[in-house]
């Protein structure tokens, strides 16, 4: 028998003409067509082989299917009477062919892109699969490093009301002992002077008279007595020498 035909069981010929879910239909398609198929595909072809089976086999086109019958006894009814259990196909042409050709075709370039892009999706679940547990990590130590942002925000904060305290202090100047000495032995001296001075004028006099030239001599040093040393400050003595002083 030549290649480009086949021996077919006339059951398979029957089932595929009527519809009727058969074993061996997908291989009597992919052998007529001189293709595979898969199943949308086969779905696609199904009727250009039944017109391919029509002009083979012209008796299928008087075949009657009788739901009321028993298939099986049908069945061996039509195969008697399309000319045996068996029947010799030959293959559909080329140029048969080519108008399904083209759309089995693109059916196969769409499939094709479909199980590559499958194949690429499934590598992408796998690798976030393998990602799960570092993801799980980041964010514990994204949560930590917030964390820490918030506390050097604050000591951040700290250091720069310290510099302002430190500004402050730089403007201060400070004041020198000598200044202090100064300015004490200035409130004193005043404070001396001002208690003379409310002493009543009357009362120096007649001391003057009773006392004559003694109370003259006495006056010069209740002056000195009076006045403030020149060393006086922190450490120095009056006129008494008690260590008065500062």
């Amino acid at each position: 028998m030549s290649e480009n035909r086949m021996m077919v069981k006339m059951e398979t010929i029957l089932a595929l003409w009527t519809g009727k879910g058969s074993a061996g239909q997908r291989e009597l398609m992919e052998f007529l067509t001189g293709r595979s198929l898969c199943e949308y595909e086969a779905t696609l072809v199904r009727p250009l082989v039944k017109a391919w089976l029509g002009s083979q086999l012209p008796a299928l086109m008087n075949t009657v299917v009788n739901p009321a019958a028993i298939y099986d006894d049908w069945l061996k009814k039509e195969c008697a009477r399309l000319g045996g259990e068996n029947a010799s196909l030959e293959a559909i042409p080329a140029d048969e062919m080519a108008g399904i050709v083209m759309v089995l075709d693109k059916v196969a370039a769409s499939n094709a892109a479909v199980t590559d892009a499958q194949a690429k999706v499934a590598a992408m679940e796998a690798k976030v699969a393998e990602m799960a547990p570092y993801k799980a990590k980041a964010e514990k130590f994204e949560k930590e490093a917030t964390q820490l942002k918030g506390k050097v925000d604050g000591l951040t904060k700290d250091v720069a009301d310290l510099k302002a305290q430190v500004a402050g202090f730089k403007g201060m100047v400070p004041v020198a002992e000598d200044d202090i000495n100064a300015t004490i032995k200035d409130i004193v001296t005043k404070a001396l002077k001002d208690a003379v001075a409310s002493v009543p004028l009357g009362a120096v006099a007649g001391a003057a008279a009773a006392a004559g030239d003694a109370a003259a001599a006495d006056v010069a040093p209740a002056e000195e007595a009076s006045a403030v040393p020149d060393d006086f400050g922190f450490g120095a003595s009056g006129a008494s020498s008690d260590g008065f002083g500062f």
